[in-house]
């Protein structure tokens, strides 16, 4: 049976399977479904290319992160707007929610230690001109779930791979 964008049963297992271990084998699904492990690839390129699913690689919060934060912000809406272009990219959110009800703007954020969770919702986003009201619950690593997601690792300034190759050469 086919569902919208593709999902059929096979899709939907294949899907299942890469959730549960996303280094899942294709021949080890090709043998769980009867088919050959070029069926596998071909159905698994297609979900990318649909931009249905996405390969990479999650992170443990609980690990590198042991502070977190529910950030709830009441703000003008261009000043939402605006912290949402400008958090986007930083490795300390999780997640950005736009919102009704006592806050216009939701965040997860997590950091090492409460000093640097303190000053990052201090310097990014009290001092954020539109800002009427920020509210902040704050929790250790037992109390955040999935214990493994998609970051980016905090304090990185040059990109990875530059940093790497200048310290080949060096030696």
């Amino acid at each position: 049976m086919k569902t919208k964008n593709n999902l059929d049963e096979v899709n939907k297992y294949i899907i299942s399977e890469m959730v549960k271990d996303g280094r899942v084998k294709y021949t080890k699904l090709a043998n769980d479904l009867g088919v050959t492990p070029a069926a596998i690839k071909e159905r698994i390129d297609r979900l990318i290319k649909n931009k249905l699913i996405k390969p990479t690689i999650l992170i443990n919060i609980q690990e590198l992160y042991p502070v977190g934060a529910a950030v709830g912000i009441e703000a003008d809406q261009d000043t939402v707007d605006s912290l949402i272009k400008r958090l986007s990219n930083s490795p300390r959110i999780i997640r950005i929610m736009r919102a009704s009800g006592n806050h216009n703007l939701i965040l997860s954020i997590v950091a090492e230690d409460f000093t640097n969770l303190e000053a990052f919702i201090n310097n990014q986003i009290r001092s954020e001109a539109g800002i009427k009201h920020v509210e902040v619950n704050i929790t250790n690593s037992s109390g955040m779930l999935p214990d493994f997601a998609y970051l980016k690792l905090v304090g990185e300034k040059e990109p990875m791979l530059e940093k790497i190759k200048k310290r080949v050469k060096s030696r």
